[in-house]
């Protein structure tokens, strides 16, 4: 919430007489909820929730228990004192110690170290001054997440949060450096509703959430369910980030979430309160976060550098690689009209027969939200169909636009197409005239993960507009970028393979600077397995069976 401005006098000043005619109200509970509406600092008509990331979301539904209680992994409750520093609060102290505390399994009395939480003022300051309100007041979701990514946070034990003094000013370099040691891997937002929350929860997950707060809110002092609220005092800008450290299914008439705030103590249940779900969602609740810590990333790249980590490489000596992909008009005709040269290796030593069944896929995705996702071309190689060293197209798959088998072997050291005596593959397809918006396509080797590799992370390469930004899609027409694969030349090749294994792929990620928060290769694999373990592939080959899904393959 943005500094109260002059539009808000007229309501405060209502409020102060309410007090002054209401029994138990005195001068210092107005001055009381005149603080607590200045200590919010939730920009929420500034944030950009479009352009954050959507996160994978994995979880089976209902299958969690009752009731999870995350709070003791939480640090003491803060106080933010009169300062609009709510959203330092919720994602740099709450979100960031306790993500931070269960890699390092840290204990409740470490959790009480001002050396194991970390500072709102040192994440509230390194913000840019763009990003906050009047006179210091608030910032975005958004911004403090992309400085806790880039920059990372520092320790209550280095910046206490004391004198905030002049917010504007940039964080000691001494703050810093310490921060550069305490990063997250990216953040994503996810829906705001209970049975996503839960979900998270139940996976020992906390949540940061952006919320409007109202009367009852102001003024909690009970442990029971807060229900409703009014918004007399508060209007409609009383924005506030607070974190979900809990539920409960049986708390209050239709379950509950234990929500910690940064007011101190004395308010509310000794600095918590409990928001009935159906509340929640209708009415308090208007964004949620996780985060993933540098240390907490998923296997097998947890540190984030995509490239498998020592402790995870699979021993065996196959690598698939992606190594060549252009996307191109094909038809000037038809602008959704595509087609795609590519080809994939075997850096190992290791033969990768056709009946272990792997698969190249042709994906896009949405930049934003992958869970809108789809498969384009559809490779298998397998030993299921005629004999070996045939192939054709598949009568059914998960492709959009082609599916087709291939019954041979790849030795190692030797390329895909190398097999059929060519240097490449090359395969119309047709982009989908639904999507619209920016969207990453992908060439992904081993899409089902079948194939135990040295190294998993180089089985990705991306097609994408200039400096690794997602591609501009609208009613299925690309917006091609100048210059890059936007047709097809013999000269944009690379000449010679890979020499080396393990040697990574020329586009192996789309995580840049400057798109620190991007997917990484290791959600989207999880992505397609887990699609692949529910079923929800063969629906789609299902829904799609009754299409012309395969047009015309040629080999160069």
């Amino acid at each position: 919430m943005k500094k109260i401005t002059q539009k808000f006098l007229l309501p405060l000043a209502f409020i102060a007489g309410l007090f002054m005619i209401s029994p138990g109200c005195d001068e210092e509970s107005v001055d009381e909820i005149i603080n607590l509406l200045n200590s919010l600092g939730w920009l929420q008509p500034e944030e950009n929730l479009n352009q954050i990331a959507t996160d994978i979301n994995l979880s089976q539904g209902g299958n969690v228990p009752s009731a999870v209680d995350l709070a003791p992994k939480f640090p003491p409750i803060g106080d933010q004192g009169q300062y609009g520093t709510c959203v330092g609060w919720s994602v740099g102290y709450n979100l960031k110690t306790v993500i931070e505390g269960i890699d390092q399994n840290f204990t409740t009395s470490q959790l009480a170290q001002a050396s194991r939480q970390f500072s709102p003022k040192d994440l509230f300051w390194a913000v840019s001054n763009s990003n906050k309100g009047a006179d210091c007041n608030g910032t975005t979701f958004e911004a403090a997440f992309d400085v806790m990514q880039a920059r990372g946070i520092a320790t209550m034990a280095t910046v206490p949060y004391q004198n905030l003094g002049n917010c504007s000013s940039n964080p000691q370099s001494a703050w810093t450096t310490e921060a550069n040691n305490f990063k997250i891997t990216n953040y994503r937002k996810i829906d705001p509703d209970v049975n996503t929350i839960r979900g998270y929860l139940a996976q020992g997950r906390p949540v940061a959430i952006g919320v409007r707060v109202g009367d009852n809110f102001l003024k909690w002092n009970s442990t029971g369910v807060l229900t409703s609220d009014t918004y007399g005092y508060t209007g409609q800008h009383a924005y506030h980030a607070v974190a979900v450290a809990g539920y409960d299914d049986n708390k209050g008439p239709n379950g509950a979430f234990k929500v910690v705030n940064s007011w101190g103590p004395q308010w509310g249940n000794s600095g918590y309160i409990w928001i009935d779900y159906y509340f929640f969602q209708n009415s308090f609740c208007f964004s949620a976060f996780v985060a993933n810590n540098k240390r907490a990333d998923f296997a097998p790249d947890a540190d984030g550098d995509n490239q498998v980590d020592d402790g995870n490489i699979i021993s065996g000596t196959a690598d698939l690689i992606a190594w060549d992909l252009y996307d191109y008009d094909d038809d000037p005709t038809d602008l959704r009209t595509r087609t795609i040269f590519y080809n994939v290796y075997n850096m190992g030593d290791r033969t990768i027969y056709s009946s272990e069944r792997w698969n190249i896929v042709y994906i896009y995705y949405n930049a934003y939200d992958a869970n809108e996702w789809g498969i384009l071309l559809y490779d298998y190689y397998t030993n299921e169909y005629d004999n070996a060293n045939h192939n054709g197209p598949l009568t059914q798959g998960p492709g959009l636009s082609g599916n087709w088998w291939n019954n041979i072997n790849v030795p190692g050291g030797s390329s895909v197409a190398h097999q059929f005596g060519s240097e490449g593959f090359l395969w119309d397809y047709t982009v989908p005239g639904n999507l619209n918006g920016y969207y990453y396509m992908a060439l992904v080797a081993d899409g089902y993960d079948d194939i135990q590799e040295h190294n998993e992370s180089n089985n990705y390469y991306y097609f994408t507009d200039d400096n690794d930004a997602p591609l501009y899609i609208q009613n299925g027409i690309i917006d091609d970028p100048n210059g890059k694969r936007s047709a097809y030349n013999q000269s944009k090749r690379p000449q010679n393979p890979p020499s080396r294994k393990g040697e990574p792929s020329p586009a192996p990620s789309v995580v840049r600077e400057g798109n620190l928060n991007a997917y990484t290769t290791a959600e989207i694999r999880q992505m397609i397995q887990h699609h692949k373990q529910t079923g929800e592939l063969q629906r789609r080959i299902q829904q799609f069976n009754q299409q012309a899904q395969n047009r015309n393959k040629k080999r160069m």
